[in-house]
């Protein structure tokens, strides 16, 4: 009886916390906020962006014949549309087309910040698009092009940020550089050297922001009001490719020795047995404020972390979107064997894309592969890029000021870190600078996201006008910025 009373009590107690601690869980409140604001781009804006995005920007680096001429008329092209911008900035040219604008501050003396973007695009195959992906035709308020979201309106909502704020004789506090590359979907080299510039000159950002989250209409856990998650992280990435090696013959006499048999069964072992997950600092923040905002058995859960942080591991195992955020993934993407059916090949390949959790590193990640196979494999890397620090992202003044800056524009949005799967450039920019943070300040429906370097890319206007009232607010309030 005493057993049952003490167990009872116990029952009782654990859901007296459990309630308390999700009752405690609330949305993370905006610091100082900023006045809310309704600007936003106008039909004009909206032409240029068009006009941006009708110019092939396809730069294809690996490519010795690729026809790079668009790239020659970018800059008279943004030379035309944006005036007042190349008035006030000086246009230095990184490797020959990537664009450095830098609009000199009151205070030169502090550190400047970066906003950034890259103007090449992805190729586009007509086949299969309902639109010319170079037309930038507009269809049921959507704009149609490739570029659209990756990241034309980035580049544009930051031009028009710049020339509205200079029509109106606005000067920054500190330097402000706009970067863009014309080599970031090729992961070429055009952002290390801006990087390399900066340090050379001495002027090393305090701040940068670039492409990665977003505003996003579709947040998981079934929470129903728009978020903004801001990439305070992204993951490395680097090709393994991987080839047996054995004595080969044919087909009639296999054995499990065979170097196509070997590359199966390694393959098959390193995906059946994946790394062991966890939740970062980022990802349960990120979880825990989705939480703030849903129901209340979500905050139970996520208030709770303690006691069920297996279970939402699980869980997020169980999904491949959830299950990239909490380990290191491998995607087979390439095999070869034999030329013929009926040949038994000496040597086996195949690549293996791995994106590599900010928990660890490389040379972590490819001893996992390793350990699949036997001495005779061979094994090489390529495009290699070790994973980004994570940028603070509680009670930093920088954070705070970009939430201050999307709570002004997206007042009812919630707002998150998160650690990007994909790859940026900002992965090069926070090798010098602590505070890099990855975010496009519009609205990326969730099948507008799935279409990026896909079919039918598109943008609503809607969102590029809202979006380019982010950046003006962003600009506009720097003088709030930290030190």
């Amino acid at each position: 009886m005493v057993v049952l009373i003490v167990l009872a009590a116990a029952v009782a107690v654990l859901a007296v916390v459990l309630v308390a601690n999700a009752a405690r869980l609330k949305p993370t409140p905006v610091p100082d906020p900023l006045p809310p604001s309704a600007a936003a781009g106008d039909d004009a804006a909206v032409e240029r962006f068009r006009a941006l995005l009708r110019i092939p920007t396809v730069w294809d680096l690996r490519n010795p014949d690729a026809d790079r001429t668009a790239f020659d008329g970018f800059v008279p092209a943004l030379r035309r549309l944006y005036p007042a911008v190349f008035e006030a900035c000086e246009l230095e040219l990184i490797d020959g087309r990537g664009i450095s604008l830098l609009w000199k501050g009151a205070n030169r003396e502090l550190a400047p910040i970066v906003l950034m973007a890259h103007h090449d695009v992805v190729d586009a195959d007509p086949v299969g698009w309902t639109h010319d992906p170079f037309a930038a035709d507009i269809d049921d308020g959507r704009i149609y092009a490739r570029g659209a979201v990756d990241t034309k309106c980035v580049w544009a909502g930051l031009m028009e940020a710049a020339e509205r704020l200079i029509a109106e004789g606005f000067t920054p506090p500190r330097d402000v550089y706009f970067f863009s590359s014309n080599t970031e979907e090729d992961g070429g080299d055009t952002a290390p050297h801006m990087v390399e510039h900066l340090q050379r000159i001495g002027r090393v950002p305090y701040m940068v922001v670039d492409e990665g989250g977003a505003v996003i209409d579709n947040p998981p856990l079934g929470v129903d009001i728009p978020f903004a998650v801001v990439g305070v992280s992204e993951k490395g990435v680097f090709n393994a490719s991987i080839t047996t090696n054995a004595d080969g013959g044919h087909a009639a006499t296999p054995t499990l020795q065979d170097a196509t048999a070997k590359l199966v069964s390694g393959l098959d072992a390193l995906q059946k047995n994946p790394p062991r997950a966890a939740l970062s600092a980022p990802v349960v923040a990120m979880l825990r404020e989705l939480a703030s905002h849903g129901s209340f058995a979500l905050r139970i859960v996520f208030g709770n972390l303690w006691l069920f942080r297996p279970l939402v591991v699980r869980i997020m195992k169980g999904n491949p979107e959830t299950a990239a955020m909490v380990r290191t993934t491998y995607a087979l993407t390439q095999l070869a064997g034999a030329p013929a059916h009926n040949i038994i090949p000496k040597q086996a390949k195949a690549t293996v894309n791995v994106r590599v959790d900010p928990g660890e590193d490389v040379a972590a990640a490819l001893a996992r592969i390793e350990e699949r196979f036997d001495g005779r494999t061979e094994f090489s890397t390529f495009e290699v890029s070790e994973p980004s620090p994570v940028s603070p992202f509680e009670g930093d003044a920088a954070f705070d000021y970009l939430r201050r800056a999307i709570n002004a524009v997206y007042p009812e949005a919630g707002i998150a870190p998160y650690v990007q799967s994909s790859c940026s450039d900002a992965r090069h920019f926070a090798r010098v600078c602590p505070r890099t943070y990855r975010f496009a300040g519009f609205l990326f429906k969730g099948d507008q996201r799935a279409r990026i370097h896909g079919q039918d890319e598109n943008l609503d206007v809607d969102s590029f006008k809202r979006g380019v009232g982010f950046y003006v607010e962003f600009i506009r309030h720097l003088d709030q910025l930290g030190k």
